[in-house]
């Protein structure tokens, strides 16, 4: 890259985000990486509600999902051998009703909307990992479980970028073990994410802002990584469970404020 190649990129960047605002974004998806890798949460609940504060809703989403996809391509290969076909078939199949619906919302709804749903969704998750974390159900589950899921998590990628939540539930709400949990869950987040951009890419395209910001953050994405395989060795996992609380806390009640802001 030339010095004018350079000088041309800051410039982009400056247009779009201060520079302030490009360092909390770099420092949200690296912390959100390094959780996701030591703790298994993280970055699906980070990007794209983050990302929102500083960009319209379609840039956001768009970046989120690039970003996922990269984080998720880099770790599916240690757990390629825990993957479950049948619930990653089912769940990638309902996914596909649920991601039109998303992307819809997506369109439809204003800005300052999709950031106060993004903050929700946040905040829902810190209650639901703090005093309901999801456990492995025994016996006989019904197939509506998975369908409901898959649906569900479609939607909310489309949306928002964030199929995790939902989807955890509908595997270990069908008697899936955790560590096949954890493998399908990679899979289908590569499966999930790569319908989410194609949909996006075919009906509203991708400016120039998606992949400045993605060149600019995957670093992030990939410095996140390495830290969170080291970290994990050193910090026990609930000062990490702790640490991504108050992440997710903070994030979600600072992008709550932003949308009332925006709203009113």
């Amino acid at each position: 890259m030339t010095s004018c190649d350079s000088q041309r990129m800051l410039e982009l960047l400056q247009q779009t985000v201060s520079l302030s605002g490009l360092g909390l974004m770099f420092g949200l998806i690296l912390l959100g990486s390094a959780l996701q890798v030591a703790t298994g949460v993280g970055l699906g609940l980070i990007a794209g509600p983050s990302l929102l504060y500083f960009l319209d809703s379609i840039s956001a989403v768009q970046t989120a999902i690039i970003l996922n996809l990269v984080l998720t391509l880099c770790l599916l290969p240690t757990e390629v051998k825990s993957i479950s076909r049948k619930p990653l078939i089912d769940l990638s199949l309902w996914a596909c009703f649920g991601l039109p619906i998303g992307f819809g919302l997506l369109m439809l709804l204003e800005t300052s909307t999709l950031k106060l749903l993004g903050a929700s969704v946040v905040l829902l998750s810190v209650v639901q990992l703090k005093f309901f974390p999801a456990k492995q159900l025994s016996g006989a589950s019904s197939p509506w479980i998975t369908r409901i899921g898959g649906s569900v998590s479609g939607a909310m990628t489309g949306a928002l970028a964030i199929p995790g939540p939902v989807a955890l539930w509908a595997l270990l709400s069908s008697g899936t073990d955790a560590l096949t949990t954890r493998g399908t869950l990679r899979a289908y987040f590569v499966i999930a994410y790569l319908l989410a951009f194609a949909l996006h890419l075919g009906f509203a395209g991708a400016g120039s802002t998606i992949w400045l910001m993605s060149s600019v953050l995957i670093p992030a994405v990939l410095c996140g990584i390495a830290i969170g395989v080291f970290g994990r060795r050193f910090i026990t996992p609930l000062h990490l469970r702790r640490l991504l609380e108050i992440v997710l806390i903070t994030m979600g009640l600072s992008l709550l404020l932003k949308g009332i802001i925006d709203v009113i």
